[in-house]
């Protein structure tokens, strides 16, 4: 019963991004009169979705890899390394966390138009990557904490650096973390709406849910093609995530415990 009523919203988008605007108003609960693809088809061409699709798959990407490297490292040196403040700097870290994302439009705004990076994807990339690091390196620091320290030892003694005992040895051991933080950091970015909306100012460099929004018109709203370019928008999305949620949920307990 929990599946079907998680699964209906689902359904319901896809059968009626394949009707007419005619028939989704007439027949808004029931299967297609008519199948049409006319949908899909106004919503890659007339609607670019193609376009803001690859500028969402590019931002969350750069944005997802930049911070598994720079949460890994960072959680790694906190963890394993013996410093005297590593405490106070995992706190520092930590206190990200609390602050609204939205409330830091206003001084990013105005950093980024001192520096000359408004209207570029880095604008975009930034902020996600830096309000995804505070999570990854809460979730990294309760994988990093357990590992025995003997695993690098007996590295250095084999002849390895520490920075190639971190990637070689460490870091597969690992891996059901940065796959969670992976997936988490994609999904908010790949969702966010606001940071591209106001960091980007060229409309061949929106992102998907900003481009859902040009199927509203001031007197008529494209509600089958905005439903089709829904549809494409949360595809990527469901996919990732059936496929590693497993590994999401277990690294996230996994975490958790070690933590």
């Amino acid at each position: 019963m929990f599946l079907v009523v998680c699964m209906f919203p689902l359904l319901w988008l896809i059968l009626n991004s394949f009707k007419t605007q005619e028939d989704l108003f007439t027949n808004t609960w029931g299967l297609p009169k008519s199948w049409t693809l006319n949908n899909y088809v106004n919503a890659v061409i007339e609607g670019n979705i193609g376009n803001y699709f690859i500028n969402s798959l590019l931002i969350s990407v750069v944005s997802v890899s930049i911070t598994i490297f720079l949460s890994t490292m960072t959680s790694y040196g906190i963890t394993r390394l013996k410093w005297k403040l590593s405490g106070i700097v995992l706190s520092l870290f930590l206190m990200g966390m609390m602050i609204p994302t939205y409330g830091s439009i206003i001084p990013l705004y105005s950093i980024f138009n001192m520096t000359h990076i408004l209207g570029k994807y880095i604008a975009v990339i930034i902020p996600n990557v830096t309000f995804a690091i505070p999570m990854s390196i809460f979730i990294m620091t309760g994988f990093f904490s357990t590992l025995p320290r003997e695993l690098e030892e007996a590295a250095i003694i084999d002849g390895c650096s520490l920075l190639k005992a971190f990637w070689k040895v460490i870091m597969p051991l690992v891996k059901p973390g940065i796959i969670t933080i992976a997936v988490i950091s994609f999904i908010n970015a790949w969702n966010d709406l606001l940071f591209p909306q106001i960091f980007l100012s060229d409309q061949n460099k929106m992102t998907l849910p900003v481009g859902l929004m040009a199927f509203k018109g001031m007197y008529a709203t494209d509600y089958v093609g905005m439903i089709a370019a829904i549809v494409i928008t949360v595809i990527p999305v469901i996919v990732i995530y059936s496929l590693l949620h497993q590994r999401i949920i277990g690294g996230l307990v996994s975490g958790a415990v070690k933590g």
